[in-house]
């Protein structure tokens, strides 16, 4: 348990310098209008992403746990030419394993695959600063990215959890900058495609409503189309079928989730495991993002991708029965610029809760066992397991809330 208590204290800590940021916005903000965003992001960035990464695993000599030991095992592998999904198993997309063999390149150790979240991270904040900054001063989103690389939901889970979430949120907002740049459907297409491939098949997921709004359609399809048979061109006469390996994960039973929550009190006779429930996520997350897409269908690209992504990608973390409390690294970014009014004591405690127990929740549970609960009697059984679950019941409804918060309301959508 002495991971679960060091995320903790590390989340407390985090929360503390947040709050101070917090307390100083006012005489903070205007200060930060007339610093320049590139060096102030690398300032802060070397700071509370890069001096962490030395301290902990330089000065320290922590070794990387948990995922990391999986991304290693792909990493490795494929940074001497093994073949993905033949020669080792993988639940990415093809050239995630790849792209981290290239970094171990410079660095053989698991620590660089910890130093290549820690870069991606940097990257996406870069580029949400091109994203929102048509319609945020400087200072605010100075400002937010503090509160975002201090944030226990991007700060532990990118430093000790080495989690890739944000770099699906990096790929889509790179396809709209460069397709704002060059007015081609094309490149947008191009960009999105390999977003797919680098990163995780549920990156597929936000490309249904990108695809209800898009109005050059054919031209978005076909640049798609292409990239998908080169790349079943050559996988399949490497790997066969099991190219489809990253789709096993979807049976992978995982918490906190709807259905993990509301088995006990149905004494197990919900269907937990069974595969309509992957069928029920995917209808429930991608319906109520397309949803949400069409009624800001007339809204400005960016403020429809700020809220649709939270709401597909919360929505599936906990309706998918085989996702877990590390995604909110993947919708973050933008809850934290545009979702969250920064005013608002009950939605920033809320995030502040929320960070805290989505960080802590997954070595918890993993250390208990990984519990699924049958009756009522299980939640209770034991203190550590009435902890479990009351955190997992907290973390759906403050999901929930988010989704809620993100989803465009009629008078908005106006």
């Amino acid at each position: 348990m002495s991971i679960v208590f060091a995320k903790l204290g590390i989340s407390l800590f985090a929360l503390v310098l947040v709050g101070v940021l917090l307390f100083s916005k006012k005489r903070l903000t205007p200060w930060l209008e007339t610093k320049d965003t590139n060096g102030f992001l690398l300032t802060g960035w070397v700071m509370l992403r890069l001096v962490p990464f030395i301290i902990i695993y330089l000065i320290a000599d922590f070794e990387p746990t948990s995922d990391v030991n999986g991304f290693w095992d792909e990493g490795s592998k494929a940074s001497i030419g093994q073949i993905v999904y033949r020669d080792f198993w993988s639940p990415y997309s093809p050239l995630y394993a790849y792209f981290l063999g290239l970094w171990l390149k410079f660095w053989y150790s698991p620590k660089m695959i910890v130093l290549t979240m820690v870069a991606m991270d940097g990257v996406a904040l870069w580029a949400s600063w091109h994203f929102f900054r048509s319609f945020q001063s400087k200072g605010d989103f100075l400002f937010k990215s503090l509160l975002y690389l201090l944030l226990p939901g991007s700060l532990v889970l990118c430093i000790i959890g080495a989690q890739e979430d944000v770099w699906m949120w990096l790929f889509v907002i790179l396809a709209y900058l460069l397709r704002e740049r060059t007015v081609r459907v094309e490149w947008y297409a191009v960009v999105l495609a390999i977003g797919l491939l680098m990163t995780k098949a549920i990156f597929v997921l936000i490309l249904v409503p990108l695809f209800i709004l898009e109005k050059q359609k054919i031209r978005f399809l076909i640049p798609m189309g292409i990239v998908g048979i080169l790349s079943l061109a050559i996988l399949y006469p490497l790997v066969g079928w099991e190219f489809t390996q990253p789709l096993d994960e979807a049976q992978t039973l995982r918490a906190p989730n709807i259905p993990s929550i509301l088995n006990p009190w149905f004494y197990n006779e919900i269907g937990v495991g069974q595969k309509f429930w992957n069928w029920i996520g995917l209808a429930a997350s991608v319906g109520l993002a397309c949803l949400a897409a069409l009624r800001l269908r007339n809204s400005d690209f960016r403020i429809m991708l700020s809220r649709v992504w939270v709401v597909l990608y919360a929505t599936m973390m906990i309706v998918q029965q085989s996702a877990y409390s590390n995604y909110i690294f993947l919708f973050l970014i933008p809850l934290v610029f545009y979702i969250i009014d920064w005013k608002s004591y009950t939605q920033v405690i809320l995030l502040l809760i929320f960070n805290v127990l989505c960080v802590v929740h997954p070595s918890l549970w993993w250390r208990l066992g990984m519990p699924c609960y049958m009756t009522p009697s299980d939640t209770s059984a034991s203190s550590q397991l009435l902890v479990d679950y009351v955190i997992q019941v907290s973390i759906v409804g403050l999901t929930g809330y988010f989704i809620w918060l993100a989803y465009p309301k009629k008078k908005e959508a106006a």
